[in-house]
């Protein structure tokens, strides 16, 4: 009988070993599936990040690299009798026809493939006329033929492709009269002249003797007026061009410039000493208002008028950029038609390709020996032709897709067009096609870290003071429903956030300024005084209430504070500001309120970084020992001791961490600083100025931006720019951190 017994006990233990061992390996298996699941899961986000990564890199890296370019050979054109020299060359969008003004006055239209003949047009009222001078305007193909008896053939030359099943077979070409102008009575020859015809306005003006211009122009409607200018002393004038209709510039033999401005009425503005040598190339930049002046030596240099004071009545013409030099005379410019490119052309016949704003010297093409007198950049931006002193025409191919982009132009002060000075703005479109592009990301960078500090101003003290009152004094029937209803404040989407925001607040903001400020001030006021009331209530009423009821007494002086604020706010504004503090900043102060601003941006953008801060932090100081409290209550420290000198300092590592999770929310925040501010890229640490941030650049920007133009490329650096601030910052706070911990570590 024992024996079975025995046997039967043995069994048992046998088959509840075997299921145990059974269960072990399940739990094994499951222990080692969910291993795998989280490696894998941490695996996938690292490469997902990582390839995030490469491709804004991929997106970005373009905008640096160097302008390739190669010559493409020279073009023998079919040749004519002795004539003389070309006096303007131009070419077509296509790159298929080129055509140059003859002395003769006949335009001849060549096929750049070959150089043959293809077409010629005699110019419309000089026939027989000797033409001595020409020029070509940079759009619109308006050409203006100076003749040796003192008129000017104002032509324009038309391109229209012809297509056949949906392809490019040739292009009709055609001349159009733009009328005949008898600009010197004297009929003098005309050496220097320019045209250009703008919104219904011609000008023409036209050099008749070593230090007079005669200026023909005509209003919109049609009437007709003359005029002649001088240079001072007798100057020669080497060169002259119009900046559209209402400007002209003049270039000496002394290096000295001149400007007239056209309108509204005739007036010579500003004699500047250009170069110590002899100007021999003078044009207007895209735009009609930087002038590029090339001299004698190689030098090269920009001008444009400005007001370089506020309250200077009129603009100064100022030099803006410098170039670095060529190294042997400047003969010719050529300017492009889609940006503020130009190539300049030596007389060894070298060509360097340049930008206007960011002063680069972007391409460079040898000398070729032959001295170049004439040069242009094709339409579209992806070649450039030049004559040379023998009759034939240079090509060279260049692909430059990123001129305005440098170091500096991204992150350093730039001199624009229209600005007093080299400033730091970000403007990435105009409402003209000859608009220049400004993509300095300093103000963006600002608006971020703006942003972001005036959101942390706000939020950091309430949530991590929140936290730790929660923590350490609330009730916890009273923290088992502040605590998700907080952490329920983080579901709320950032949209609804905005538009209340942008909506609702601002213009309450606006309206009731003077008491939001005063709040700053009462509220903690108020809520300080509530803490100090109940530790003088009567002993035996304050031992009958629950521990951490405080907030029953704290809460309606807060509400009082805020009502004291909205009744005193009137009283104070009128009798420190006026009555208006908005007019009083901007006399007194010079500050300008903006209505969605600073203010507000703090208050919409702390309400959705406080629960994350909160949250953490709380857990943070719940985490802390018990036996550490006990202990510092045991030796006579007050509840707010403890929490101030034991609780907080052993919390830190996870306050900071809460601190660093609420920074990358607040600088990758975008719908709330889109739609609660004005997204004014500027550099002001005004909290009544608005600001943009890189995020919220990004959102406005890339639906505009062609992709693969230097927008987009742009917008992808900012957003790297905007990875690597938060990886960095996290980097950090993580090293803090774990200095933190080691720290407390013992405790």
């Amino acid at each position: 009988m024992l024996m079975a017994s025995a046997a039967t006990a043995s069994e048992t233990i046998r088959r509840r070993v075997q299921e145990a061992s059974g269960s072990v390996r399940r739990v094994k298996t499951l222990d080692r599936l969910a291993t795998w699941v989280v490696t894998s899961g941490g695996l996938f986000i690292i490469v997902a990040v990582s390839f995030i990564l490469v491709f804004i890199l991929g997106e970005t890296l373009p905008l640096f690299r160097a302008a390739q370019g190669r010559a493409l050979g020279v073009v023998q054109l079919a040749p004519a009798p002795e004539v003389g020299k070309p006096l303007l060359v131009g070419i077509d969008e296509y790159q298929l026809y080129l055509y140059e003004l003859l002395p003769d006055a006949r335009l001849v239209v060549f096929k750049l493939a070959d150089g043959s003949r293809a077409r010629e047009f005699p110019l419309s009222g000089v026939a027989g006329a000797t033409v001595v001078s020409a020029c070509r305007s940079l759009t619109g193909d308006y050409l203006g033929a100076g003749t040796a008896d003192g008129r000017v053939a104002l032509q324009q030359v038309r391109f229209r492709p012809r297509y056949a099943e949906q392809k490019l077979v040739d292009l009709e070409i055609e001349v159009r009269d733009r009328g005949l102008v008898e600009i010197d009575p004297g009929k003098r020859p005309i050496r220097e002249v320019s045209y250009a015809e703008h919104e219904g306005r011609k000008a023409v003006a036209a050099l008749v003797s070593d230090d007079e211009i005669a200026l023909y122009r005509t209003s919109e409607e049609g009437t007709e007026q003359r005029d002649t200018l001088k240079t001072e002393s007798g100057e020669k004038v080497t060169h002259l061009r119009l900046g559209r209709t209402d400007s002209l510039v003049a270039a000496t033999g002394r290096g000295n410039l001149y400007h007239w401005q056209l309108t509204p009425e005739l007036a010579l503005t500003d004699i500047v000493h250009a170069s110590t040598q002899t100007i021999t190339a003078v044009e207007y930049a895209i735009g009609g208002v930087s002038v590029i002046v090339g001299d004698a030596k190689g030098d090269l240099s920009a001008w444009f008028r400005v007001r370089l004071k506020d309250e200077d009545e009129h603009l100064t013409l100022v030099r803006a950029h410098g170039f670095p030099g060529q190294g042997t005379a400047i003969r010719a410019i050529g300017r492009s038609t889609r940006d503020k490119s130009f190539v300049t052309a030596g007389a060894d016949g070298s060509l360097v390709l340049r930008h206007l704003t960011s002063e680069r010297s972007v391409l460079s093409f040898p000398p070729t020996g032959y001295a170049v007198d004439l040069v242009l950049i094709t339409p579209k931006s992806d070649g450039i032709l030049a004559e040379q002193a023998d009759g034939r025409v240079a090509r060279y191919e260049i692909r430059n897709p990123h001129p305005e982009v440098s170091w500096r132009a991204l992150f350093g002060k730039t001199w624009y067009e229209g600005y007093a000075k080299p400033e730091y703005v970000w403007q990435s479109t105009g409402a003209t096609d000859d608009f220049e592009p400004k993509f300095s990301l300093v103000p963006v960078i600002f608006g971020t870290i703006k942003g972001t500090a005036y959101a942390l101003l706000f939020a950091v003290p309430l949530a991590i003071m929140g936290a730790l009152y929660t923590s350490q004094f609330m009730h916890p029937s009273l923290k088992a429903r502040v605590k998700p209803t907080v952490e329920i404040m983080a579901a709320l989407p950032s949209v609804v956030v905005g538009f209340i925001a942008g909506l609702w607040l601002a213009s309450r903001v606006e309206r009731e300024l003077v008491p939001v400020l005063l709040m700053t001030v009462l509220l903690p006021a108020f809520g300080t005084a509530g803490i100090l009331l109940w530790g003088r209530l009567p002993r035996t009423f304050s031992d009958r209430l629950k521990p951490g009821m405080e907030v029953a007494l704290i809460l309606p002086l807060l509400l009082l504070g805020g009502v004291v604020a909205m009744k005193i706010g009137p009283p104070v504004e009128s009798l420190l500001f006026g009555g208006d503090l908005k007019l009083w900043l901007k006399s007194a102060l010079d500050l300008v309120y903006d209505q969605r601003n600073c203010v507000v941006v703090g208050i919409a953008m702390g309400f959705a970084v406080i629960p994350i801060i909160f949250t953490i932090s709380e857990d943070a100081f719940s985490s802390v020992p018990s036996h550490l409290t006990a202990a510092s209550l045991a030796l006579g420290a007050s509840r707010w001791q403890t929490a101030t000198r034991v609780v907080l300092p052993t919390a830190s590592p996870g306050i900071f961490s809460a601190v660093m999770i609420g920074f990358g929310r607040a600088v990758g925040e975008t719908m709330i600083v889109l739609m609660a501010t004005g997204n004014t890229p500027v550099l002001d640490w005004s909290i009544f100025d608005g600001m943009r941030t890189l995020s919220a650049n990004i959102a406005v920007e890339i639906p505009e931006a062609p992709h693969g133009g230097t927008l987009y490329r742009v917008l992808f650096l900012a957003a790297g720019i905007l990875f690597l601030m938060t990886f960095l910052v996290n980097t950090i706070a993580e090293l803090i951190r774990q200095r933190l911990r080691e720290r407390y570590r013992a405790i």
